[in-house]
Order: structure tokens, then C-alpha cells, then sequence
């Protein structure tokens, strides 16, 4: 893993630098921006995206899911901009209405089982944005809180095609539901472009990342009562996360009076590129730094159990961070590349339990008092501003602790742990992606903005008696395990301080591809690295879930077109890539017989749109659109004793019941980048997406192709659902067609 960011993030460092080492940063006096940002505005968005919900059951069904698909959204809002020199800060409301998301069941291998749902008709942020201004163009980055008036249901019904006790028909409801409504609050993170026409009118293109806050509904009967006797009701509980992705465009109206925009900007006659003077820089970013770092986020722990407590939980709660970080930037003209380490102390994350309808439970726990990450910089540079991206590699002290109690309310024990534990530390590595936007207050000192989205490599936790030995007796303890896999999303604000004189440089410096055209056709490759993360869920046929995740390369083509219009850019861009593997796990791991289960998508492509901001020869970018993958899931039933299992199966031998499906699948991605065109046709830049696939489902079926579930139950039911994740930051060159 960290072979695959840390290369990728040092390739696209030392490419573009040598690339453009002959390339001087200049130094000139700056041209005034033409258009004034300042003041308040309002406006309406429309978009779509797609939306994750995780179930998690305390062992009531012994199921999960995490149904996932695209939705419709579209609303308002209102802000404050303030802009200084080709800086800009502000702050922003916005309030939408969300189309449906997918429901699913947990279950499916019982005599009764759950209709699960959630749907957010109404949305928020109140978010912060800090962005570089050129003229009539904005390119910013985003990030604070977010909310949702969610409605978390769970209806339970007949899920035997024989009928169920008490005359209760297949299909019809029982009676015992888990139903919670209410606003939940999370983060969310982000970037965008706006572009600033005639009469005070903005029209721009963002894109959100949102993480919620998980919440428990508790299962009750008919009457209301504890649907768990026995257990306590704040065990009894199906948890919800919901985790959303959204690419919108955007209009808004500016209030106060116009001011005249640079007829530069708008130049109707002749190619419109070459009618936008040449920005010169006045400030050089080439240097080494060191500052700090304070912020905050969201942490969600992914806990998976072999089905020992047949249950799974994601807990998923904000925190506090802080650090410090050093690096170094070389200026090459507008562009900007660079290299950065940071160590931060961070605030705990939030726990929860697993196997709440059993007399035992565990309460399970993951922590990172000290995180960090190695990353390439890429930006666009004007004047004292700077608009990166960022990518590389993230690692993180990850304390995982499962404390087995009590859990039956009628004991003199409750409470208290029964000596059974599912313990680890060290050290986890995995993958970050992000961006941010920095100004330069003097010749040294330097304040900042950024966020950053990170993924952790999951990892296993034995579970083990009091004296060490393994609690799945006669089965592999390396499948008896609790699984954990941890993600992240942090807004920070930064400080730093630069080393070294700011000698300005000779004003015969020539300003660097004043006349880049950046319109036309271009084709080109690109490679990188990156985390995926293949969340699979079972029915209760193994009682078991398992979210394998891990690093991978990735490399490919693109072809697109782009069209520019004075500072700003719009384009379309469709690509194709290859992946190598990614990871695998077990299902049913305290069971006698488990699943390896995998995901791999050898092909894999995007079809995007792009909107940025040029200035001179560099190009900073946000994106979104549509993904695909050609997906192939695999299910392998296996023999997980240390003896042979019935029917003659030695250990470790498959038992002929599968669970294959195949097919492309469809999904959304978002994502950010920069380019530097090395000559009139030549481009090279680096970007990350950060994509999201509907699950899917596969059959569970015997080596004779029938349901594996039996007749008494659906087929429909009776499979392993499997939801991908990919994040990936990746070095690109492409050949623009024409001059």
C-alpha cells in the first residue's frame, strides 16, 4: 500500500518539475482583478449523486446491508463572500430536497426478516469556502457541517414461502418494526468552480462529500415492547449510517451594485484565450515550511464478526484533530508542485457494541491518537493565492479494542466482561486524498485551508479466551476474528512558515504560455494507485459480514474535449482503465463451513464532466459524472474446521456452494485535479476521484445450481450482497489536438 501512493505521489512530483524546470517563476507587478466577489448572494442547485446506508443488527436477524444506488437533488442557497486581492473566504446555507434512496433486506435466511429503508427529504450545510479569484473565475474548496431530516424504517415480515406462525401469510408484516426519525448531523466535504457573467449572475458546478452520524432505532413489537427478551432495549437496535455523494450545478445572484467585468474576459471576437492577459505571479511559493494544523471531522470504524456474535456495527461520530506539517514547494511559473508530511493527535472516536440480542455482547472501540500522511501538492498559482490537490499515502497508530460483557439485564453480572476480548494495535496504512486553497500574508508566513478524505487498509482482531487460547475451538482462528476498517474525513485550517528571502525575480522574466489555448479534442494515459474498499453482506447464511480493503494500481486512457471562455473552462471527458486485484476476506469465520469472498474489477471507466479555472498555462479542475466497472464477485465455500467437516470435506477444501455474479455496474464519481500544458499540445497533471457503485447481489447457490436457502425461502433473499468503493489519485499527460 504504501508503495503504491508514496511512488505515485513522488512520480508526479519529479515529472512535472523536470518537465518544467526551464520554466522561471516570474514576478511583475499583478493586474488588479477585474470582478469584485464581494458581497451576499442567493441562489438554486441541482444535481444528483449517490447514496450509501448501512444497516447493522445486533443478532436479532444476524444480517446487515448497505443498499446502494444514484438519487435526484435540487434546492437552494445563501452566502457571504469576501474577497482580498485573489483571495476569497466566505460561508455558506444551503437546504435541498433529496429524491427516494434504496432500500434492502436483512435477514433473508430466516423464517422472518426486515424491510430496511432510509430517506432524507430534506438536507442542509452551513459550510465554510476559501478559494483563489482570477477575474470573473472561482475555484474554491468547501467544508463544515451537514444535516438531514432522516427517516429510518424497518418493517419485519413473513419471509417463508410456507407462512409463518400465527397465520401470517409470506410477504405480510409481523408486526415488530424499527422505525427512528429525526435530523442527524455529519460533515461534509468538498470543492468547486464558479464563473461570474453580466448582471451580478454566478453560475458554477460543485461536489459534497457527506459522512452521518450512525443512530439506533430500536426493533419493538406490535405493542411497542423490547422486540429482544431478555436483552436490553438499547442493545436492541438496527444502526443506520448514511454516507452520501453529490455533483450539482449551481446559479446564484449576487446583490449590490455590478462591477464591470474585464472586457478581456468576455472578448466575443477572435479565440478568447488569447484576449486574457497574461497573470504574472508577485510571490514565490518555492521553498521549504513548517506550521500546524487544527480541525475536525468524521471517523467511521467498520467492525465485521465471524458470526461469533453474528452482528456487525459502524459506528460513526466527529473529532477533533491537531498537528503539525513540513514540506516543500517548487514554482514552475502558474504551477505549483510539491511535497508534504504531516503528524496529528486526534480526539477518540466513537464506539458502539456488537451482539446486542445474545447474553454476551462486546463493546468494540477503534482509536488513532497519532495519524499522518506523506503527499504530493499540485496547484495553480496567482499572485499570493494558491488552489491544489493533493494525494499519497496516510498511516495511523490504530489502537482496536473488543471487550466482551455480560448482557443479560437479569444477572447480578450484567455488565461486567467476561474475560473474552478481541484486541490489536500498531500501525495501519492506507490511502488520502483531498485539496485546499492557501494565501501567502507576507514573504513568509502562509494561511490555509484544506480537507482531506482518507481510507485505512482494513485488519483482523482475534478473538481469544481470558487464558489466550482461541473462543472458535475446532475452528481456523485465523477466520475467528473481528475485522475492523476505518475511514475519515478531516477539515482543517493551516499555518505555516517559510524559509528562505523572497528575492523577487528579474522583471525581464517573460510571462509563462500567456497564450495557452486550452480548447480543443486532446487523448492520453494515465497511472496511479489507490484504496478499495468491497463491503460484503449475508443473509444469516453465514451470519457474517466482511469489508476487505486495500490498495491497488490502476492505469488507462482518456479522450475528452474542452472549451475555453476566457479564465474559465468547461469540458467532457470519458476513460478507461485497468486495475490489478483487490483484497479478499471470509464470511462465517466461527462457523464449520465459511466463504471466501472477492471483488475484482479488471476494467473500469468514467464518463465525466469537467468545469475549471486557467491561469496562463495551468488549469486547476473539479469533476463528476457517471462510473462503471466491469465487476466480477466471487463467493467459495470452503470446509473451516480443523477436521474434515460432514459430508468428507478436508479442511480447507471447497464444498461446491457458491455465490458468482458478473457484470458491469454502474455507479457516481467526484473528484478534483490540475494541468500544466508543457507546450502548445502537450499536458501533464495529476487528479484524484473518489467513486461509489450500486451494490449487488449474488445467489447463494449449491454445486447443482440450486437455492442454497432452501425451498422455504426466496431465492431473492438469499445472497451475499457485495458494495465497492474505489479511491484512487493518479499522474496523467495527454496530446491536445490543433494549436
Amino acid at each position: 500500500m504504501r508503495t503504491t501512493l508514496a511512488a505515485a505521489a513522488a512520480l508526479f512530483a519529479t515529472t512535472v518539475a523536470g518537465s518544467a524546470a526551464d520554466l522561471a517563476p516570474v514576478h511583475t507587478k499583478a493586474p488588479a482583478a477585474v470582478y469584485s466577489w464581494t458581497g451576499f448572494y442567493i441562489g438554486g442547485n441541482l444535481g444528483g449523486g449517490m447514496a450509501s446506508s448501512h444497516f447493522d443488527d445486533p443478532d436479532y436477524y444476524s444480517s446487515s446491508a448497505a443498499p446502494t444506488r444514484g438519487f435526484f437533488t435540487g434546492g437552494a442557497q445563501i452566502g457571504y463572500n469576501y474577497q482580498f486581492g485573489r483571495g476569497l473566504v466566505g460561508i455558506e446555507a444551503d437546504v435541498n430536497g433529496n429524491s427516494r434512496f434504496k432500500g434492502s433486506v436483512i435477514g433473508g435466511y430466516d423464517t422472518y426478516a426486515l424491510n430496511v429503508a432510509t430517506k432524507a427529504d430534506v438536507s442542509g450545510t452551513i459550510r465554510a469556502r476559501a478559494g483563489l479569484v482570477i477575474d470573473n473565475a472561482l475555484v474554491y474548496a468547501t467544508g463544515g457541517a451537514a444535516w438531514a431530516d432522516v427517516k429510518q424504517t424497518g418493517t419485519e415480515f413473513c419471509n417463508s414461502m410456507l407462512g409463518c406462525s400465527g397465520g401470517i401469510a409470506f410477504g405480510a408484516p409481523t408486526g415488530f418494526t424499527a422505525n427512528r426519525s429525526g435530523v442527524l448531523w455529519g460533515g461534509v466535504i468538498g470543492a468547486g468552480v464558479e464563473y461570474a457573467l453580466p448582471n451580478n449572475w454566478i453560475v458554477g458546478a460543485e461536489y459534497l462529500h457527506t459522512v452521518y452520524q450512525d443512530r439506533g432505532a430500536n426493533i419493538v413489537t406490535a405493542a411497542g415492547a423490547n422486540g429482544c427478551q431478555g436483552s436490553p432495549a438499547a442493545n436492541c437496535v438496527i444502526r443506520d449510517q448514511l454516507t452520501t455523494d453529490v455533483a450539482r450545478v449551481r446559479l446564484s445572484y449576487k446583490f449590490g451594485d455590478p462591477v464591470p467585468v474585464s472586457t478581456d474576459a468576455y472578448a466575443g471576437a477572435g479565440p478568447r484565450y488569447a484576449k486574457a492577459p497574461a497573470v504574472a505571479s508577485v510571490y514565490s511559493w518555492t521553498g521549504f515550511y513548517i506550521g500546524g494544523n487544527a480541525g475536525g471531522g468524521m471517523a467511521s470504524s467498520r467492525f465485521d464478526d465471524p458470526c461469533y456474535y453474528c452482528s456487525s456495527a459502524m459506528p460513526t461520530g466527529g473529532f477533533f484533530t491537531g498537528g503539525g506539517q513540513i514540506g516543500y514547494n517548487y514554482q514552475f511559473g502558474s504551477g505549483l508542485v510539491g511535497i508534504e508530511a504531516d503528524v496529528n493527535g486526534n480526539s477518540d472516536f466513537k464506539g458502539s457494541v456488537i451482539g446486542g440480542d445474545w447474553t454476551r455482547a462486546m463493546s468494540v472501540a477503534s482509536k488513532a491518537d497519532v495519524s499522518g500522511t506523506i503527499r504530493a501538492r499540485s496547484g495553480v498559482v496567482i499572485d499570493n493565492a494558491l488552489v491544489y490537490v493533493t494525494g499519497g499515502a496516510a498511516w495511523a497508530n490504530v489502537q482496536q479494542t473488543g471487550v466482551e460483557r455480560n448482557n443479560d439485564p437479569l444477572s447480578a453480572n450484567f455488565g461486567v466482561p467476561t474475560g473474552v476480548t478481541a484486541n490489536r494495535s500498531g500501525t495501519l496504512w492506507g490511502g488520502v486524498i483531498g485539496a485546499g486553497v492557501e494565501f501567502a500574508l507576507n514573504s513568509n508566513w502562509i494561511l490555509g485551508a484544506e480537507y482531506l478524505h482518507t481510507v485505512y487498509e482494513d485488519r483482523d482482531a482475534n478473538i481469544i479466551l481470558a487464558n489466550g487460547a482461541s473462543i472458535c475451538g475446532g475452528r481456523s482462528a485465523a477466520n475467528c476474528v473481528v475485522r475492523n476498517q476505518l475511514t475519515t474525513d478531516v477539515a482543517r485550517a493551516r499555518l505555516s512558515y517559510k524559509f528562505g528571502d523572497p528575492a523577487p525575480v528579474s522583471v525581464k522574466a517573460v510571462p509563462v504560455a500567456a497564450l495557452t489555448n486550452w480548447t480543443g479534442f486532446y487523448i492520453g494515459g494515465n497511472a496511479g494507485g489507490g484504496m478499495a474498499a468491497s463491503h460484503f453482506d449475508d443473509p444469516c447464511f453465514y451470519c457474517s459480514t466482511a469489508t476487505p480493503t486495500g490498495g491497488f494500481f490502476t492505469g488507462g486512457a482518456q479522450i475528452g474535449y474542452n472549451y475555453q471562455f476566457g479564465r474559465g473552462l468547461v469540458g467532457i471527458e470519458a476513460d478507461v482503465n485497468g486495475n490489478s486485484r483487490f483484497k479478499e476476506s471470509v464470511i462465517g469465520g466461527a462457523d464449520t463451513t465459511a466463504m471466501t469472498v472477492g471483488a475484482k474489477a479488471d476494467v473500469s471507466g468514467t464518463i465525466r464532466a469537467r468545469a475549471g479555472v486557467v491561469v496562463n498555462n495551468a488549469l486547476a479542475y473539479v469533476t463528476g459524472g457517471a462510473a462503471w466497472a466491469d465487476v466480477q464477485q466471487t463467493g467459495t465455500d470452503f470446509c473451516n474446521t480443523t477436521t474434515t467437516c460432514f459430508g468428507g470435506f478436508a479442511p480447507g477444501a471447497a464444498t461446491g456452494i457458491t455465490a458468482n455474479r458478473s457484470g458491469v455496474l454502474w455507479g457516481g464519481v467526484i473528484g478534483a485535479g490540475v494541468e500544466y500544458a508543457l507546450s502548445p499540445n502537450w499536458i501533464v497533471g495529476g487528479e484524484f476521484l473518489h467513486t461509489m457503485y450500486q451494490d449487488r447481489d449474488a445467489n447463494i447457490v449449491l454445486a447443482n445450481g440450486a437455492n442454497g436457502c432452501g425451498s422455504s425461502y426466496p431465492a431473492a433473499n438469499c445472497v451475499v450482497r457485495n458494495h465497492l468503493t474505489t479511491d484512487v489519485a493518479r499522474l496523467r499527460v495527454s496530446y491536445k489536438f490543433g494549436q
